[in-house]
């Protein structure tokens, strides 16, 4: 598993915002290997974003490269390049029915 975080400063407010991610969710819906996407904001940096979890480093490269991650600036109005982060899961703590039971 891999998990990506995006982090980036915006010229839209955060109403707007909240629309844009709504409108391109279904399009995320559909990311092959993407298991999970959280939308994130740091108040402290002003900064809002994504952290997402993938199945394999081959499907989050395949993302980083399609149209719809090369949108997001724009969709985004970004007002400076993102803050990116790859990182490898080693291990999780809590199984994947453990956490089923947590979310049910």
């Amino acid at each position: 598993m891999e998990i990506l975080i995006f982090l980036f400063r915006s010229g839209l407010p955060m109403e707007e915002l909240m629309k844009v991610s709504k409108t391109r969710g279904e399009q995320f819906k559909k990311v092959e290997g993407l298991i999970q996407k959280y939308y994130v904001s740091d108040k402290e940096s002003n900064r809002v974003g994504g952290v997402y979890f993938f199945d394999s480093k081959k499907n989050l490269k395949a993302f980083r490269n399609s149209e719809l991650s090369k949108s997001t600036p724009g969709a985004y109005q970004f007002l400076e390049d993102p803050d990116v982060k790859i990182l490898d899961v080693l291990r999780p703590l809590k199984e994947k029915d453990e956490l089923l039971a947590i979310v049910e």
